[in-house]
């Protein structure tokens, strides 16, 4: 995504300063995605990604009036106790589900900035061309919709992670309220924030489901070291 806003910040230090500037002026939870989302059907939607599965749907009208996105996920959870035997609460299971990277209409926040923009610069490799966006919101404009964690697993915890469940199965956050993260600085602010701050793939997905994200991610990379392993393997061979 090209920005023609010359107030746009061009640097690690501008975006931390533009987001400090705005932290200042309120108490807000963040949330940092690896593209803008503005194309049909998104127009900048932040959306839970139970609702993307019908936003992206051709054949689903998520604007028809009997179209509800809790409904869809309460049955959601009735077909989830028949995989597990554990008593929990609502939240706990809707979750464990979101853990695992099941759909839901929980959307992941974060009270940690440095956080919300590590997600912002991390993401598929077909992201990395393009601009990220911190969404910046004002806690009292979705008090109703936030949701705590109950007894949090590790990686909510290294997030600083918060629910928000929008009834609607999404959010449209203002435009004052989206800083842009341009392309070109993802990987410095990548760097910045594991050598200053300590935060990392390893630390924000500190767990095996994480390992297996970044196993999948970079399988590309395992194809090559694999393959260079082998022409080694053979070079020794025919020089033993």
């Amino acid at each position: 995504m090209d920005t023609e806003n010359q107030n746009e910040p061009s640097t690690v230090d501008e975006i931390l300063r533009k987001i400090e500037e705005k932290a200042d002026t309120g108490e807000y939870l963040y949330r940092g995605e690896p593209e803008h989302y503005q194309e049909d059907p998104y127009y900048g939607k932040v959306s839970s990604n139970l609702y993307r599965v019908f936003l992206e749907d051709n054949e689903s009208d998520v604007e028809a009036e009997q179209f509800d996105i809790e409904v869809i996920q309460a049955e959601i959870l009735e077909m989830a106790k028949l995989f597990t035997r554990k008593t929990v609460s609502e939240l706990e299971r809707l979750a464990e589900i979101q853990h695992y990277g099941g759909k839901t209409n929980l959307i992941d926040f974060t009270e940690d900035y440095l956080v919300a923009l590590f997600m912002a610069c991390d993401g598929p490799l077909d992201s990395l061309d393009q601009d990220g966006r911190l969404i910046v919101e004002k806690k009292e404009l979705i008090d109703t919709y936030i949701k705590n964690p109950y007894e949090p697993v590790n990686r909510v915890i290294a997030q600083k992670s918060v629910f928000v469940r929008p009834p609607n199965g999404f959010i449209q956050p203002n435009e004052d309220d989206v800083i842009n993260v341009p392309a070109a600085l993802k990987k410095p602010m990548q760097v910045h924030l594991k050598r200053s701050h300590g935060i990392s793939v390893e630390t924000i997905y500190n767990d095996v489901h994480g390992f297996i994200r970044h196993q999948r991610l970079n399988s590309e990379i395992y194809r090559t070291i694999y393959t260079g392993l082998a022409q080694k393997q053979r070079g020794d061979s025919e020089h033993g």
